[in-house]
């Protein structure tokens, strides 16, 4: 199975990063994809220029890439300032076809962030075109659309789990790891709250598993807006030895 991860910035995947671990460990292909370039991430050192900001955070994001075993592309849209239009469907339609995407994560959509929002409608639009030949016939068109899920953005938006994935002490061990990768964002996050996106993750992931009651686990909803999209039913089940407890 290919696994497209679709997200507008470089550390969004960590919303599902423990489930792309696991999925790892099935052997399954997995890819990540950011929509915009990253450059506003440097939020409050105004002597890094836009330019800068872009490559730290294509270093940081590749360098998840790589721990993950996974491929890594960028849409080099404008962070910030993210449109739905057709150049961004062609580009995602395109995207999703050359990764033939068998199962997509991306944001929720209803965010706090705008890029959050327009990613997450323009990649439900796109991967349903991903079967339509005569759009893009340039790139051979998938024999099926591939499965969405969306991933948690946190409490206030709406968002109801109906799907769970399990994690170890390990996978969340690793997931800490991958997400403090993105040096530079820890940096911006602990200025602003005073703790880095791992701690927040953590803690998240610790009030999933307790709604299971298991150490820790990442929280979905499938899309279900189109027929065409299919009830996705490929996420990791419990851990071993643990199948009774859920």
């Amino acid at each position: 199975m290919n696994v497209v991860c679709v997200f507008a910035h470089q550390d969004d995947e960590m919303r599902c990063a423990g489930t792309l671990l696991r999925l790892r460990e099935a052997g399954h292909a997995l890819a990540l994809v950011c929509v915009t370039l990253g450059d506003k991430g440097l939020a409050f050192d105004t002597a890094v220029g836009y330019d800068a900001a872009t490559e730290i955070r294509d270093r940081e994001i590749r360098s998840v890439a790589a721990s993950l075993g996974a491929s890594y592309r960028c849409l080099g849209r404008e962070d910030g300032f993210l449109a739905d239009d057709a150049a961004l469907r062609h580009d995602l339609i395109t995207t999703l076809r050359e990764l033939r995407a068998d199962l997509v994560f991306t944001h929720w959509t209803s965010d706090y962030n705008d890029d959050h929002v327009v990613t997450a409608k323009a990649v439900t639009d796109a991967a349903l075109f991903t079967t339509i030949a005569s759009i893009r016939p340039d790139v051979a068109a998938l024999e099926r659309v591939p499965g969405i899920f969306y991933t948690h953005p946190g409490e206030g938006y709406g968002f109801e789990a109906t799907h769970f994935v399990q994690l170890s002490s390990d996978h969340h061990a690793e997931k800490t790891r991958l997400i403090r990768l993105h040096r530079s964002q820890m940096d911006v996050m602990r200025r602003m709250r005073g703790h880095d996106y791992a701690d927040e993750m953590a803690a998240e992931d610790r009030r999933q598993g307790g709604r299971l009651m298991v150490e820790y686990a990442e929280a979905f909803r499938p899309c279900l807006a189109e027929r065409r999209v299919p009830w996705p039913t490929c996420l990791p089940g419990p851990l071993p030895g643990e199948e009774d407890g859920l």
